[in-house]
Order: structure tokens, then sequence, then C-alpha cells
């Protein structure tokens, strides 16, 4: 005799719950492995989140391979927040993407903030992931009542940045080092979601689903 089948949790379903939603991507999101993603240069992913309601991706080093002139393309086309606060146009010496965007709801102010790993290609510099992060930090001030980081500057760096500073409600981390269990920081408490390890094929198949409850000051409560 089989089974019932358990049918997924979608972001609809999550939607429908009533609270504040947030659909977010650490980076490495836009061309993968397989066409049509590879053969449109990340336009058809771009349009798939779009029809899926992202609200902000922050820019892995595959999407950095791109180049500036198709990464400008594809975040005119997005109608979600492309961030990175470190990754530099060589030519111009400005940054590719907005740094950070800040999501108010009904009052109650978000920001997110876009890390992309270190390292450069012919056309992109790639600063310090920490020191653009301290730098983005100083200019929100008290712009925001809650930080989340999206970023793929690796595992030990993105603890370091979760024992050394304090305010980040949550970071979500893209990269190797997928786990079940978010890793939380003894000294600040700050948990480090990391929901997927893309494998050939399978990009996207995973949706990690974290809920944070907040005291009334802002801090983070719990969360599961």
């Amino acid at each position: 005799m089989g089974g019932v089948a358990r049918r997924a949790t979608t972001i609809a379903d999550e939607r429908k719950g009533g609270g504040p939603t947030l659909v977010l991507d650490a980076g490495n999101s836009l061309t993968g492995d397989r066409d049509p993603a590879l053969k449109s240069a990340g336009a058809s992913s771009i349009e798939a989140m779009n029809l899926l309601g992202y609200d902000a991706v922050a820019l892995g080093p595959a999407d950095l391979k791109l180049g500036p002139a198709i990464l400008r393309s594809r975040i005119a086309e997005a109608l979600f927040s492309v961030l990175s606060a470190n990754a530099i146009d060589r030519r111009t010496g400005e940054l590719l993407a907005k740094p950070y965007v800040v999501q108010d709801f009904k009052g109650h102010r978000v920001a997110i903030i876009g890390l992309s790993a270190a390292g450069d290609t012919d056309k992109i510099t790639v600063r310090d992931p920490l020191a653009a992060l301290k730098a983005v930090l100083t200019e929100l001030g008290s712009q925001a009542d809650e930080i989340i980081v999206l970023s793929t500057a690796g595992t030990s760096i993105n603890r370091e940045i979760a024992d050394s500073i304090v305010g980040i409600t949550a970071i979500v981390e893209g990269g190797a080092g997928a786990s079940v269990k978010p890793w939380v920081s003894s000294r600040t408490g700050t948990p480090i979601f990391h929901a997927d390890e893309a494998s050939p094929g399978h990009a996207g198949r995973v949706l990690g689903i974290a809920k944070l409850a907040l005291n009334r000051d802002g801090t983070l409560a719990n969360y599961r």
C-alpha cells in the first residue's frame, strides 16, 4: 500500500501566511550549467525570478563571469534588486550593482546587503567583503531595523562577519557547504542559513525557509 505524497511547500504558500515574506538568493543564480540560461546569458533566469516574485539576489562569482555589459542588461531586466557591495567595474571604478536595498514592511525597515566572493576577472575587481560590509553599515546608519546579508564570500569570511559584527539579523550563504541546520555565532547569535549547494542539472530545486521572530527592539528572538 502506497503512502500519500506530501505536496512541497511553495513561495505562494509562505506568502499566504500573512506575515512579511522575502524571497532571496545569495548568488550564482543567473547562468548555471544548462540552456536556456547559458544560451540567454542569464536572461531566462531573470525572467523566471521575476515571475516568482524575488525581492533580492546577490552577485556570485559565476554571475560576475558574464562581464559588466551583460550584467547591466540583466540588472535592467530584473524586477527585483540585484546587489553587490564589493564588485567593481575595472573600467569605471564604480560598483556594478547597488550595495543594498531597504524594504519597508508597514514601517519596519529591513536592509538587504549583497556580498560577492573575493577575486578578480579581467573586467571586474572584487574588494574585501568584510571591509565593504563595514562601509555599507556605516552608510546605512539608522536607516534599517533589521539587516540581512546575502553572501558568497565563503564560509570562513561569513563566520568572521557573524562573529565580529553585532546587529546582523541573519546571513544567507551561497556556494559550497550547504547544511540543513544553520550555523550560529556563539558571540553574537547571528545565524547563517545555507539551504542549497547547486549540482549540475539541479540548481534551484531546493527552497530553504527561515521563519524569524523579532523582539520589540528589533533583535532576533528566535527562528526555525
